[in-house]
């Protein structure tokens, strides 16, 4: 049984209202609803009955106060005497983000992150779908080109761009372009175009894209290809460059930037952010730069 759940019930028992439980908590008064939801199905007893206006204590719900109350309140005094306990932010942050950026970009900076901060635990969301971080409980999105709808705040951190990589041995047996019209005369490991768009262009009208031999929306997918010899892939250069650095990739076409996207940190309109969101929010635009 998770201890903080246990918190989040004794507010909801003491306001009588979840709304005045998730202010005084800092929390999401869906989040509330949730944690008491999941310590009554870990008890296997009803703790609360909920109606449109008002929150009452069932017996069960009713003996639980009675007994967890004094002892967290007593674990709360024994913690307010360390040393600077009450700044320590705890608790879990939920982060959603891509696969490429969640890998490349973000775990790297967990590590220390964790060292920093060792009560704040984190969750990974990973997937290519806009998360409403609202509904879903999420507390931050990095998110690439676009921020999302309205109701969050979104801190712009840097703009990646995209290049073409393709592995020296490929380069040795078929040579290196030098324009983006060799590229037709190589296999092309293209990255699948949002609807409606093109996959790249060279950024005149009417360019035309050379055909690709692969296409994925996966760029890791696309790495992997590349480093085992299978062509000229574009690729964003945070993701190719640990192959580069490796020498199983080599940058061709140096001139040439392609998308230029946008990342942004996005988190929820709650101020102030509870300390354990605050910490990862300040930590993430420390550490890239913002």
């Amino acid at each position: 049984m998770d201890l903080n759940h246990l918190v989040v019930f004794q507010a909801v028992a003491q306001t009588q209202s979840f709304s005045r439980a998730a202010v005084h908590l800092g929390m999401d008064k869906s989040r509330v609803s949730r944690v008491v939801g999941m310590l009554e199905a870990a008890l296997g007893t009803v703790l609360l009955v909920r109606t449109t206006r008002s929150v009452r204590l069932t017996p069960d719900g009713e003996s639980l106060s009675l007994r967890a109350g004094p002892l967290l309140a007593a674990l709360q005094q024994a913690t307010a005497t360390l040393p600077d306990r009450q700044t320590l932010p705890s608790g879990q942050v939920v982060i959603t983000t891509t696969a490429d950026v969640g890998r490349c970009i973000l775990a790297p900076l967990l590590p220390q992150f964790r060292a920093r901060f060792p009560a704040v635990h984190v969750r990974i969301l990973v997937g290519d779908q806009m998360v409403d971080l609202l509904a879903e409980g999420v507390d931050l999105a990095l998110r690439v080109g676009r921020p999302g709808r309205g109701g969050c705040v979104a801190r712009r951190l840097r703009h990646l761009e995209a290049a073409f990589f393709a592995a020296p041995d490929w380069l040795r047996r078929h040579g290196t372009p030098r324009t983006l019209a060799d590229l037709r005369q190589h296999e092309g490991l293209w990255p699948t175009p949002p609807k409606g768009q093109r996959s790249f262009s060279n950024g005149k009208p009417g360019a035309a894209t050379p055909p690709p031999a692969v296409m994925c929306s996966d760029f890791a997918v696309l790495a992997m290809v590349a480093s085992a010899g299978g062509g000229v892939a574009l690729l964003p250069t945070f993701l190719a460059q640990p192959d580069v650095d490796q020498g199983r990739l080599v940058r061709i076409l140096p001139e040439v930037s392609l998308g230029n996207a946008p990342l942004y940190l996005v988190s929820r309109q709650q101020r102030p952010l509870p300390p354990r969101v605050a910490c990862m929010r300040n930590f993430i635009l420390e550490a890239l730069g913002a």
